[in-house]
C-alpha cells in the first residue's frame, strides 16, 4: 500500500525517493518481525508442551507416537522391515522374533532394537534396547527401568526448564544480535546514500570542469596554430639551407679533389691518377689495380669533373684524403742528396719516411 500510494503520488522525484525510503524500511521492519517470531515459535511450542496436560495413546512400551499405528492389537504384527509377520501378542515377549527388532520395542531381547523414552516435559529419545532394565536410568521419564527395581527420580521436568531457560537466552541473544543489526543496516544505508549524493556532486563538478578543460584546449589551439605554422614553415626552410650549404660544400669539395687527382691537369681523371692514391684502394691490400681503379671511375679509363662529381665523389669521398704540403724542415746538407727534390706531389707519411731512411717503404704506410 505505501508503494502504491508513493507511486500514484504527484510529488517531483525528492519525493518518490523518500517513499522507496519508507517502504524499504517498512519492509526491513516486517522482515526483522518475521524473523523474531520464527526465533520465538519453537520456545512457545515448548513452553505451551510442557504445560499442557499429556495425552495418553494407547501403544506398546518403547513405542513412539509416530509408529504407534504399525502396532494394531486386532491385527497380526508385521515387522517393520517385511522380515517376518507374527501374532500381536508376540510383541514384548521377550523374545526376538523380527530381524530389526522392532517385535521387541520395550525389551532388551533384540541386539538391534530401539527404545522410545516419551520424556513428558522435555525431549522425547531414542536408546539401544540393552539399556531397557540395566539398572541404570536412561530416560528422564524413568521408563526404561520399569521391571529392574532401581527407583529413579523423574527429571523431565526440572530438565525441561533449564533447556527452556538456555532457549530463552539464546532468544534473548538473538533479539539483540537482531536489533544491533538493524542498527548496523540503517547506518550503512544512511552513509550508502550520502556517499551516493557526494558522488552525484563530484561526477556533476568533474563534467563541468571536463568541458572546461575541452573549451580551453581548443582555445589553446587555435592560438598556436599560426605559430605552429610559421615555426613549421621556418624549420623547413632552414633546413633545405641546410642541405642546399651541404652539398654546395661537398660539390667544392668534389671541384677540390678532382683538380689534386688531375695531376697533368688535362681536365680529366685517368686509372693511373687514381692509382697514386693508395688510400682509395677497395679492398685495402695497399695496392690499386687496373680493375679496381675502372670500377671506381664507372668502368671507364678516364673522368671528366660531370662524371666525377656524380658517380666517382659519392663513392671515394669516404677515404679520400687531401695533399697536405710537407712540413718545413731545418736546413740540411742530405736534404741536397737526389730523390729529395720533388716531393710536393708525395704523402705526407711518405715523404717523412723518404727522409727518415732514403727510400720508399716497400710496405704500404698504413701498415706502418
Amino acid at each position: 500500500r505505501i508503494r502504491r500510494a508513493e507511486v500514484s503520488s504527484p510529488l517531483p522525484g525528492p519525493g518518490l525517493r523518500s517513499g522507496v525510503r519508507a517502504d524499504w524500511g517498512a519492509r526491513s521492519c516486517c522482515c526483522f518481525s518475521s524473523l523474531w517470531i520464527m526465533l520465538l515459535l519453537p520456545l512457545l511450542l515448548f513452553c505451551l508442551s510442557g504445560l499442557a496436560s499429556p495425552v495418553e495413546v494407547k501403544r506398546p512400551r518403547g513405542v513412539s507416537l509416530t509408529n504407534h499405528h504399525f502396532y494394531d492389537e486386532s491385527k497380526p504384527f508385521i515387522c517393520l522391515d517385511g522380515s517376518a509377520t507374527i501374532a500381536f501378542d508376540r510383541v514384548n515377549d521377550d523374545y526376538c522374533d523380527c530381524q530389526d527388532g522392532s517385535d521387541e520395542p520395550g525389551t532388551a531381547a533384540c541386539p538391534s532394537g530401539r527404545f522410545h523414552c516419551s520424556n513428558a516435559g522435555y525431549r522425547p529419545q531414542y536408546i539401544p534396547s540393552s539399556r531397557v532394565n540395566d539398572g541404570i536410568c536412561d530416560c528422564c521419564d524413568t521408563t526404561d527401568e520399569y521391571n529392574s527395581g532401581v527407583v529413579c527420580e523423574n527429571t523431565c521436568k526440572e530438565m525441561g526448564r533449564k533447556e527452556r531457560e538456555a532457549l530463552k537466552q539464546m532468544a534473548e541473544v538473538a533479539r539483540e544480535g537482531f536489533e544491533l543489526k538493524k542498527g548496523l543496516i540503517d547506518e550503512a544505508s544512511k552513509r550508502k546514500e550520502e556517499k551516493q549524493r557526494k558522488l552525484s556532486e563530484l561526477q556533476d563538478g568533474k563534467k563541468s570542469v571536463e568541458e572546461k578543460v575541452e573549451a580551453l584546449r581548443l582555445l589553446k589551439e587555435a592560438a598556436e596554430k599560426p605559430e605552429k605554422e610559421a615555426k613549421d614553415a621556418h624549420m623547413k626552410a632552414w633546413e633545405a639551407q641546410k642541405t642546399a650549404e651541404r652539398e654546395a660544400k661537398d660539390q667544392a669539395r668534389a671541384e677540390e679533389a678532382f683538380r689534386e687527382l688531375d695531376v697533368d691537369a688535362d681536365g680529366v681523371v685517368s686509372v693511373t691518377e687514381l692509382q697514386a692514391r693508395a688510400e682509395l684502394d677497395v679492398d685495402g691490400d695497399g695496392i690499386m689495380t687496373d680493375s679496381e681503379a675502372q670500377g671506381l671511375l664507372g668502368d671507364s679509363l678516364q673522368v671528366d669533373l660531370v662524371r666525377f662529381q656524380s658517380t666517382v665523389w659519392a663513392a671515394i669521398k669516404e677515404k679520400y684524403q687531401r695533399e697536405v704540403s710537407a712540413p718545413a724542415l731545418p736546413f740540411c746538407p742530405l736534404l741536397l742528396r737526389s730523390g729529395f727534390v720533388s716531393l710536393h706531389r708525395t704523402h705526407p707519411k711518405e715523404a717523412t719516411l723518404i727522409l727518415l731512411f732514403g727510400r720508399t717503404p716497400k710496405r704500404p704506410v698504413k701498415q706502418l
